[in-house]
């Protein structure tokens, strides 16, 4: 009696754990961890792909379990049929030097309300590492000047060409014309001799 008590009871427990694994919904989720560099008060945007790997749609939560006021996930909540995946925005906004450690969590609960089990979960690791801003507004300008070299370089260039051609033009415009020297040569006045006999007429 007590054997056959024990096989209806492990029926049933098989019977109850392959219709919650029917159930339950597969995720996936990338990247699988995210590693972050900021300086104090920079923002960033990431971006996760959400998978829904299983035969039924479901629906999709995504938060962080620490650092509420620094992170921002749109969407955040969702729904996604069997096979199809969402993009996620995660907007993050440094506010102190130091390094973070947390995790995003990404639950999924079944559309089908037999299924009385706790949805499936992962989590993603979230490392941030912020630096002081010191160097934001060098950085900053190192990286505009580096974008914008080429046409520096150009109006340096065509400011040069300009300078010599004005330059050129006031050296010979201020520079009187002076007639060529004549090449001829007078020939010397000879005064007539004092001692010179006068004829009469």
């Amino acid at each position: 009696m007590k054997f056959k008590i024990l096989i209806i009871l492990l029926f049933v427990f098989c019977l109850l754990f392959f219709f919650d694994s029917a159930l339950a919904i597969g995720i996936g989720a990338k990247p699988s961890f995210l590693d972050l560099e900021l300086k104090v008060g920079q923002s960033k945007e990431v971006k996760i792909l959400v998978y829904n790997i299983s035969q039924e749609a479901g629906i999709f939560q995504v938060f962080p379990d620490e650092l509420n006021e620094w992170i921002k996930i749109e969407p955040n909540n969702f729904r996604l049929e069997a096979g199809e995946n969402e993009g996620i925005k995660i907007k993050i906004l440094a506010k102190e030097e130091g390094e973070r450690v947390t995790n995003l969590s990404v639950l999924a609960i079944p559309l089908d309300r037999r299924s009385f089990s706790v949805g499936p979960g992962l989590k993603i690791p979230l490392k941030l590492n912020v630096k002081e801003e010191k160097s934001i507004f060098l950085a900053s300008v190192l990286e505009v000047f580096k974008q914008s070299l080429p046409w520096i370089l150009v109006g340096i260039l065509a400011i040069v060409l300009i300078g010599l051609f004005l330059l050129k033009f006031l050296k010979r415009r201020g520079t009187p014309t002076r007639p060529p020297p004549s090449r001829r040569r007078r020939a010397p006045v000879i005064a007539p001799p004092e001692n010179l006999p006068v004829e009469k007429l």
